[in-house]
Formats: C-alpha cells, sequence, structure tokens
C-alpha cells in the first residue's frame, strides 16, 4: 500500500484544459465596466419588453390644455406641447429604437461579414468585382434609394429595417475585407489548405472567428448608428410614424422646442447617449476578450 502511494504521489499533474469560450469568458468578466455595460443594456431590454405594463400611461394619450408642463410628480420626466407623458414616449420609443437598432444591424451584420469575407479571401477578380459593388451602392444618396423602396413598396417598419440593413451593410463589408486580407496569410490558414479543408469551410472556420474582434466594435458602433439614421428618416416622414415613437423622433420633436422646453430634449438625448456609451464599453469588452490572438492570463 505505501508503494502504491508514493508511486501516485510522484505522478505528473496533468493541468486541466482550457477552451477558447473559457478564456474568452474570463477576460470579459475580468473587465468591470463591460460587465456593468451589459447589465445596463439588459436592464433596457427588459424594460422595453416590460413597457406596456410599466408605463404611467398609455403612449397615444393627449392633453392638449396642459400642453408642455415641466416635470412634476403626476409626470416625472414632464409633457410634451400635445399634453402626452414624456416619461410613457421614452419607454416606447426605447421598444421601437432597439428593434430597428438590432434587426437593421443584424441585416448589415450577416451581408457585410459574408460579402467582405468571401472577397477578400478569395481575391483577385472576385474580389474586385465584388468591391467595385460596393463602391457603385456607396456613391448613392442612401436616402434617395430608401425613399425609392417606401414609393414602390409602402412605408412599413419591416421595409425600414431592411433598407437601413441594406444601406449599413457596405462599411462592414470594408472592414471585414480588411481584416480577411491579413488573416488569410497567416500560418494557420495555409495548414488548413494543406488539409483539403474547402474554402467555405475555411472562411467559416478559421477566417471569420479570427476576424470576430474588429466585426464585434463596429457592430457596436452601427447600433447607434442606425438609430441616429432612423430618427433622419422620421424627420423626412419616413420612419417611425406618430403616434408611436423613437428616441430619435423625441430628440427631433426636442430640438424644435429646445428654447422654451429643454426637458423635452435633455431626457431622450440622456437616454440615447448613456445606451451609446454602454455599447461601446460593452463592444470594447467583448473585443479584448473574444480575440483569439489575446494571450492567455
Amino acid at each position: 500500500m505505501q508503494r502504491i502511494t508514493e508511486q501516485t504521489a510522484t505522478e505528473p499533474v496533468l493541468e486541466e484544459g482550457s477552451s477558447l469560450t473559457r478564456d474568452a469568458m474570463h477576460r470579459l468578466f475580468k473587465n468591470r465596466l463591460a460587465l456593468v455595460s451589459a447589465g445596463f443594456l439588459l436592464l433596457l431590454i427588459l424594460v422595453a419588453l416590460l413597457t406596456p405594463w410599466i408605463a404611467p400611461y398609455a403612449y397615444q394619450d393627449q392633453n392638449l390644455l396642459l400642453g408642455a408642463s415641466s416635470p412634476s410628480a403626476q409626470h416625472w420626466l414632464g409633457t410634451d406641447t400635445l399634453g402626452r407623458d414624456q416619461l410613457t414616449r421614452i419607454l416606447y420609443g426605447t421598444r421601437v429604437s432597439l428593434m430597428v437598432g438590432f434587426v437593421a444591424t443584424a441585416v448589415a451584420l450577416g451581408i457585410g461579414v459574408l460579402w467582405g469575407a468571401t472577397a477578400g479571401y478569395l481575391g483577385g477578380r472576385v474580389d474586385n468585382a465584388m468591391m467595385r459593388i460596393v463602391d457603385v451602392l456607396y456613391a448613392l444618396p442612401f436616402a434617395i434609394f430608401i425613399i425609392l423602396l417606401t414609393v414602390i413598396f409602402g412605408s412599413s417598419m419591416l421595409l425600414l429595417f431592411l433598407a437601413i440593413g441594406a444601406v449599413e451593410w457596405l462599411t462592414m463589408a470594408r472592414i471585414v475585407r480588411g481584416q480577411v486580407l491579413t488573416i488569410k496569410r497567416q500560418e494557420y490558414i495555409e495548414a488548413a489548405i494543406a488539409m483539403g479543408l474547402s474554402r467555405w469551410r475555411i472562411i467559416r472556420r478559421h477566417v471569420i472567428p479570427n476576424a470576430v474582434g474588429p466585426i464585434i466594435v463596429y457592430t457596436t458602433l452601427t447600433i447607434p448608428s442606425v438609430i441616429l439614421l432612423e430618427s433622419f428618416l422620421s424627420f423626412l416622414g419616413l420612419g417611425i410614424q406618430p403616434p408611436q415613437s423613437s428616441w430619435g423622433s423625441l430628440i427631433s420633436d426636442g430640438v424644435e422646442n429646445m428654447e422654451n422646453y429643454p426637458w423635452m430634449l435633455i431626457f431622450p438625448a440622456l437616454t440615447l447617449s448613456v445606451t451609446l456609451f454602454a455599447l461601446n464599453f460593452l463592444g470594447d469588452g467583448l473585443r479584448d476578450a473574444l480575440d483569439p490572438r489575446a494571450s492567455k492570463d
């Protein structure tokens, strides 16, 4: 028994392996600012889902006799020029803005990543042809493009998602292409080619995952950009239609009345600003955590 114990004690202890996902989660949990931002965004999404039950008033209710009133016990964030409760409109605007931001960004992400990765990896004439298409679309004024889609297919929220996504994917494609041009010269890509893997499998399993850092960062920048783009379209009458509201339309209304009723601009602008900062901080944290080339702690 003693010999067995001594033999067991002299055996080398094998260290437990660590996956890329575990390493990424470990790096992310060490970034407190990213975790706080993620918590804020999750809370914002929860508030958006529960808005019909927690909003103090109906979003279409008006009180013309009350008009624009400053924050009070009845209306915590004041009312607009039509006597509508600002807190209620910001809560419902959160639902619309987040939906526009996430769905349109998902459309842009799907098209841009696939387009850019394919063009950058294949290179040559394929790359040249695909990127010339991007250049031509860049030259088209996006407002005219969206107006044309609205005239042909009519105004709807789904069309707004697709139209904005069809505009925002161009920059994503260029960013991904630039990353892929660098990645495809790496040794592990040459090893995958030597093993006989197909081009599509190399792009899906090796190229895109190693470009995820810049993709995540630009995605977090695209969401607020999409929200601001929606506000511009709402100003032209092509975005969210009344009585529905979004952060962009509320800010547009606040700008028109900022001298007399500053609360109409301050609260929706503050909500948008805090959300923008949270998305940027979370994006930086995810970039550091998901980068496969980051060294192990």
